[in-house]
């Protein structure tokens, strides 16, 4: 277990801020009292359309692709780091939360 945290700093997987972000969000989740309030939340669409516009925003602002001219944006790749970016937030989520519930499931 301690090997699968070191690979994650020497990655630098975590300092990702949708993985950052999925994994607050899942420990905070998974340690709140009110179960059926968070079940409500992560089956809305809502929630995760939120994570998808603030990805885009992350992605067109601060982490703009371009072609090869160094000039047009390139946008089949930034669209991809966009749902890449919500696929590492909901992994991240869900793994945060399993890890929550393996250490207190004893």
């Amino acid at each position: 277990m301690i090997k699968g945290i070191l690979a994650l700093f020497r990655t630098g997987i975590i300092f990702d801020p949708f993985v950052l972000f999925g994994i607050v969000m899942g420990f905070v989740t998974s340690l709140s009292p009110n179960k059926e309030a968070i079940e409500i939340i992560y089956k809305q669409n809502s929630f995760y359309l939120l994570i998808l516009l603030i990805a885009f925003l992350y992605h067109y602002f601060l982490k703009k692709v371009y072609k090869e001219d160094g000039y047009t944006l390139d946008y089949v790749r930034m669209t991809l780091n966009i749902l890449l970016s919500l696929v590492k937030f909901v992994v991240s989520c869900a793994l945060s939360i399993v890890f929550v519930l393996m250490l207190f499931a004893f």
